[in-house]
């Protein structure tokens, strides 16, 4: 799977919904009640940390690297490899073989020590 970052069709659902929520979040930053209750109205909310690593420049000189999702439990649980360019970025989800090992191989590069 690869999708581009930047806006598609879906951009203006996007910035609707996006507006929408900002409406809310800054009545519930002026109002404690409406604060509360979006606060107690929240269905869950979930750990993960995203490292990027930034590869050694490949032989076409390309900037690529890869972003890296770990829960609070310090497993690496997700990864996308990504090419930059000068405006924007590709994104490759990893899975399968292509995903275990890269998690076996960054599995012990990083610690994760939450309070």
């Amino acid at each position: 799977m690869v999708k581009t970052m930047k806006k598609n069709k879906n951009s203006a659902e996007i910035d609707k919904e996006l507006k929408s929520r900002m409406k809310l979040f800054k009545e519930a930053v002026e109002n404690e009640k409406k604060m509360d209750e979006l606060h107690n109205n929240i269905e869950g909310s979930e750990v993960l940390i995203r490292f990027e690593i930034f590869l050694p420049k490949g032989p076409g000189k390309i900037t690529d690297g890869l972003f890296l999702y770990m829960n609070d439990l310090g497993d690496i649980v997700d990864a996308e490899y990504y090419i930059r360019n000068v405006n924007d970025v590709t994104v490759a989800a990893l899975s399968g073989d292509n995903l275990n090992t890269v998690k076996e191989l960054f599995k012990d590069s990083f610690s994760l020590e939450i309070e």
